[in-house]
């Protein structure tokens, strides 16, 4: 009926904005109203053109950062080093308490009873940040993408999930 998130075998989460297209990256979203939204909990570099980037040495500043808070965190005092960025500061329920995301999806008429079911999944190198070394033509960065894409089918666990009828 609905999925917005899933990861394909090459490790790409289907309907993030940066692994189809690196110069984008997908929002912090509050509301998700179709399957191209996808909450991703992440840090996103941007270089000086405001244009993101996962070469260190070329980031200038953080164009979001909606990583989750650890418990007590209060955003509106946190240093900037250690800041919300982006949508997410804005967003009140994204708190040192968690995050509520709010789906709102067409059903058909006279649909269901429906059964949601949710997972929350962890990608510790993400296919951008992996395929952005292809420009790279070393034996390191070829030795790490070939390794990555060996493992890409299972580049992500399941950390949490639940379900209701």
């Amino acid at each position: 009926m609905f999925e917005s998130g899933a990861v394909n075998d090459a490790g790409v989460i289907q309907g993030n904005d940066n692994d189809a297209d690196p110069t984008k990256y997908e929002p912090h979203y509050d509301r998700i109203t179709s399957a191209d939204q996808v909450q991703i909990y992440e840090p996103i570099l941007g270089d000086p053109n405001n244009v993101p980037t996962t070469g260190l040495l070329t980031a200038t500043q953080y164009l979001k950062d909606n990583r989750l808070l650890p418990r007590g965190f209060d955003k509106a005092t946190a240093d900037p080093g250690v800041g919300v960025y982006g949508a997410a500061r804005q967003d009140a329920d994204f708190t040192g308490n968690g995050d509520t995301v709010h789906y709102a999806v067409p059903v058909p008429v006279n649909g269901g009873p429906f059964r949601v079911s949710v997972e929350l999944l962890y990608q510790p190198i993400g296919y951008r940040w992996a395929h952005n070394l292809e420009k790279y033509d070393a034996p390191e960065p070829k030795r790490f993408l070939n390794y990555f894409n060996a493992m890409s089918s299972s580049s992500w666990v399941v950390v949490a999930k639940a379900s209701a009828p």
